[in-house]
């Protein structure tokens, strides 16, 4: 029966991280950061406007930081659901979820999913 649940749990988590927009905040956090980077490595910037300029490029990636932990929140918001209906309730399912061999089994489940998932709808 944990199995069920296990397969379940893989096939919603990656069903979500399929359907949230993970990678424009990954790409936009990761482009402030590259731009921070080249400002403060600049020498044709004075002090004075890299104090202007770098607290605004550390909003945008506090903010997109809190995004995608959201986002990772929600993706991961099912397999936690799921205990409401695990026999044995929360308790259990979190216990089973600790398991090494249904931790391994997230995985592959989760990795097959999205395989499978990408080929069919890019054919």
């Amino acid at each position: 029966m944990i199995w069920l649940f296990v397969f379940l749990a893989g096939v919603l988590a990656s069903e979500a991280f399929l359907r949230l927009p993970l990678i424009p905040v990954i790409r936009r956090v990761t482009a402030t950061a590259q731009k921070s980077g080249r400002v403060l490595k600049s020498s044709r910037i004075s002090d004075h406007w890299k104090e202007k300029i770098l607290p605004s490029y550390a909003w945008v990636i506090g903010k997109g930081s809190i995004q995608f932990f959201a986002m990772l929140l929600l993706a991961l918001a099912p397999v936690a659901l799921l205990g409401l209906v695990f026999p044995g309730g929360m308790a259990a399912w979190g216990e089973a979820l600790l398991r090494p061999s249904v931790i391994g089994a997230l995985c592959v489940v989760s990795i097959l999913y999205i395989w499978v998932r990408l080929k069919v709808t890019r054919v």
